[in-house]
């Protein structure tokens, strides 16, 4: 044997069993056999080598056939506990395998590493997204602003925004929707709520800080975003992950959607009535203003339009649909082109140096404005919907349903209205109003994330508390049952006697 008897480096590691177990891949063990005459053919070539065989648990048989062979100079089972080494090489064989588990902890703590980064990337992909958006915004400005580079006011406030409903359209199962068609009164309060209370009860709020020093600007963003209807994805996706009723939530974004169409420009028109909004409407031209066929017409082509073609391709072709929904990841595609319009929007904000027009409290107060609105709406809705009142109250399931979609806004539709409001040269006001929307939207998905986990453990106890109350019932009922059967058994016995 060439090995010298301190050179703990010049081992070679064999696994002999089945290769398929967890150590092989582990400790990145090259030789596998799966028995012990494909382990005697290779030694018949490695006569210099020193060989350190690695027993499986899944195969048994006698070492001393093994330990004729000199190139072996240690054996372990899979728990490395040794069965047979060479005196001489004790040491040598230890200090060797002690550095490749050593090294096996190593990789292991390093695959652990990346994959709770990777888990976390997965799951707020969007999010970090946002920041990368707004990244990329400032740093390339000129290459998605409005006339920019890749003139953005058409590839993308229009072409995003029409391929997402496009989206939208094809992702939607209506088949599906049937059940919740006639569950008139959740989707009466839902959209009653979302586009009549809400832009109201937030316009309102506005009047009160136009007696403050904010961005007029900043504030009509905040009507706007208020004006809005639900989300046709996100509002699904929180509800399913709550255990709420998903598909009421699923048909509210629909139904939201068509009827935000038209109800949303009614609302901005007549809020931009106010005097106090004078800036904002001297920016569009006078044709347009108030010129809420003009508005619809834009809204059409890119909200209605694409959303009913897209559903159309659905029905002709379910399941190819469903299949290519799946394989291409349709939920995720939605929402990167809703990254591509936030890095356009900030592109052109950016170009323009808006931001400077706005005092850096402004966003922070922004924030703070948007964080309240979102929690009061829910709460709100949240309570209307338990509100204790025979025929009135909805189960935990619809009340999920009813609180995501009722206070969750749509970004995509914002700036589509945005952009059918204002032209291309109103650069300086298209940067700064989608802005309380899109730090809306990201607030909803964090604190959404939240709500998520305390619906879902209210859901969960509620059932467990159902199925205890179940199984007490059942076993009073069992009783009950005994001691009848118990009670007839004397009669009879008294009677026979």
């Amino acid at each position: 044997m060439s090995i010298e008897e301190k050179d703990e480096n010049a081992f070679e590691i064999v696994w002999l069993g089945n290769s398929s177990d967890q150590i092989v891949s582990e400790m990145n063990i090259r030789n596998k056999f799966v028995n012990d005459n494909q382990l005697k053919e290779y030694l018949i070539d490695k006569i210099d080598s020193s060989i350190i065989v690695i027993l499986s648990s899944s195969i048994s048989f006698d070492i001393q056939s093994l330990i004729e062979y000199s190139q072996i100079c240690a054996i372990y089972d899979e728990k490395f506990v040794c069965l047979y080494c060479l005196p001489q090489m004790i040491s040598s064989v230890d200090i060797y395998l002690k550095n490749k588990q050593l090294d096996k902890i190593k990789n292991k703590s390093k695959q652990s590493y990346l994959s709770n980064i990777l888990s976390i990337i997965r799951k707020y992909w969007f999010l970090i997204g946002l920041f990368i958006s707004i990244l990329l915004g400032y740093l390339f400005p000129s290459v998605g602003k409005t006339g920019g580079y890749i003139r953005s006011e058409w590839t993308v406030k229009y072409g995003c925004i029409i391929f997402i409903f496009f989206l939208s359209g094809l992702s939607l199962q209506t088949k599906q929707l049937t059940k919740e068609i006639f569950h008139i009164r959740l989707h009466l309060l839902i959209q009653i709520y979302s586009l009549i209370i809400t832009p109201f009860l937030v316009y309102a709020l506005s009047l009160l800080l136009l007696k403050t020093s904010m961005n007029k600007i900043l504030i009509f963003g905040v009507i706007i975003m208020a004006s809005m209807s639900t989300t046709s994805s996100s509002n699904v996706i929180m509800t399913k992950n709550a255990l709420g009723n998903e598909y009421a939530a699923l048909l509210n974004g629909i139904v939201g959607n068509i009827l935000g169409t038209f109800i949303a420009p009614a609302l901005i028109f007549l809020f931009m009535k106010n005097p106090m909004f004078d800036i904002l409407l001297k920016s569009i031209s006078i044709e347009d203003r108030f010129n809420y066929n003009h508005v619809i017409k834009k809204l059409s082509l890119t909200i209605l339009l694409p959303l009913f073609i897209g559903q159309i391709i659905h029905l002709l072709w379910t399941k190819k649909i469903i299949y290519l929904r799946d394989k291409l990841y349709f939920s995720q595609m939605n929402g990167i082109a809703l990254l591509i319009i936030v890095w356009s929007v900030f592109s052109t904000a950016f170009s323009n140096q808006s931001f400077q027009t706005m005092q850096k409290k402004d966003l922070f107060i922004l924030i703070l404005i948007d964080t309240f609105i979102y929690i009061l709406l829910s709460l709100l809705i949240l309570l209307i919907a338990r509100l204790p009142i025979r025929h009135w109250q909805f189960s935990e399931k619809d009340t999920i349903a009813i609180m995501f979609c009722a206070s969750m806004k749509a970004v995509a539709m914002g700036v589509s209205l945005i952009n059918a409001l204002y032209d291309k040269e109103s650069t300086h006001i298209t940067g700064l109003l989608p802005l309380p929307l899109i730090i809306y939207h990201a607030l909803q998905l964090i604190i959404g994330a939240i709500q998520c986990i305390l619906l879902k453990n209210w859901i969960k106890k509620k059932f467990q508390k159902s199925a205890k109350t179940l199984k007490d019932k059942n076993y009073i009922q069992s009783r009950y049952e005994d001691k009848l059967k118990t009670d007839e058994t004397q009669t009879i016995n008294v009677i026979c006697q």
